[in-house]
């Protein structure tokens, strides 16, 4: 199940994602309306196969390997924040 998919069956319907990456900055990809959305995995630059989920937790987040503009792959957890 893809990264879309995989939310709205959460529960999971308009969210921002904090992106937190291993030895950078962070970053908030605001005001995403997950039925409106074609490819999440695209448009956030993540490696699809390599996307793991914790939705249970108490924040819940998901994690993978996103391409940065050098083009090499970092590591990322993306945190939901419901609004």
């Amino acid at each position: 199940m893809d990264l879309k998919e995989q939310l709205l069956t959460e529960g999971y319907n308009q969210i921002d994602i904090l992106l937190v990456r291993e030895g950078e900055d962070q970053t908030t990809v605001p005001g995403i309306t997950l039925h409106k959305v074609t490819d999440l995995e695209y448009k956030l630059y993540l490696d699809p196969e390599t996307i793991t989920y914790h939705l249970d937790e108490e924040h819940p987040y998901f994690q993978g390997d996103q391409k940065v503009e050098t083009g090499e792959m970092k590591q990322v957890k993306g945190y939901i924040l419901e609004w």
